[in-house]
């Protein structure tokens, strides 16, 4: 599955881009249904995440009661302190919109902060998928590898 970069404006010239104001990022849109409904959340293909976390706001949304959920601290780039972060399974699936989708159950954390996007870290998500970034093309490749534990549709 090809997943083109979506182009971030800086605020002020970026120096290691040559004073460039773009930033290309790996975003794409997952849908997670949980045990009330499914919504859809734009989130950064993040290598460097151990976790797959969305906002907490979102598992209200979909129907989760994280009061008894599973938790431990996790530290988030950009975060000065670790925050807390409950766990819950439930359904992603992300297409191209064209040829290809994938659905799969998956553990997830949650957290009560404010993120810019949800992180698709290894667990929950890039574990299921050999990722090949093409810098020069903007974008990325996603093909599942053989621990891909859903459907492809």
């Amino acid at each position: 599955m090809r997943i083109p970069y979506l182009s971030a404006v800086a605020a002020a010239p970026l120096p290691a881009l040559g004073g460039g104001l773009i930033r290309p990022r790996p975003i794409l849109a997952v849908r997670i249904a949980g045990p009330g409904r499914a919504w859809l959340r734009d989130g950064l293909l993040d290598t460097g995440s151990d976790d797959t976390v969305f906002e907490d706001t979102l598992a209200a949304l979909i129907g989760l009661d994280l009061d008894d959920a599973e938790e431990r601290e996790l530290g988030i780039v950009g975060r000065p302190q670790p925050v807390r972060c409950k766990y819950a399974t439930v359904q992603l699936r992300i297409t191209d919109g064209v040829r290809e989708t994938y659905e799969w159950t998956a553990v997830v954390g949650f957290v009560a902060t404010r993120l810019r996007y949800a992180l698709f870290g290894y667990a929950g998500f890039m574990q299921y998928f050999d990722a090949e970034f093409r810098g020069s093309d903007r974008e990325a490749i996603l093909t599942p590898n053989r621990s891909f534990p859903g459907v492809r549709t």
